[in-house]
């Protein structure tokens, strides 16, 4: 008789990054902190892509939630 252990594979996750000039000019127009808390959020999430805004370009709109309106921040624009 053979058991057989059930075993899960896990996948390492990717590390969500930016190309080097395009992470150079993020980090030089919004900040090494914003950079790198967009990174960690993305982590935490394990959203994939990581998507990271053009700070400039995120405009406020209003959005009905539960009937509700929320001012939800939303970006035109992606690194």
């Amino acid at each position: 008789m053979v058991i057989m252990s059930q075993q899960k594979k896990f996948s390492k996750s990717r590390k969500p990054k930016l190309p080097r000039k395009r992470k150079k000019a993020c980090i030089k127009a919004q900040g090494r902190a914003s950079y790198y808390s967009t990174v960690n959020l993305a982590k935490v999430e394990g959203e994939w892509p990581c998507k990271f805004w053009v700070n400039s370009t995120v405009e406020i709109k209003p959005v009905m939630i539960n009937g509700a309106v929320a001012l939800i921040p939303t970006p035109a624009q992606y690194w």
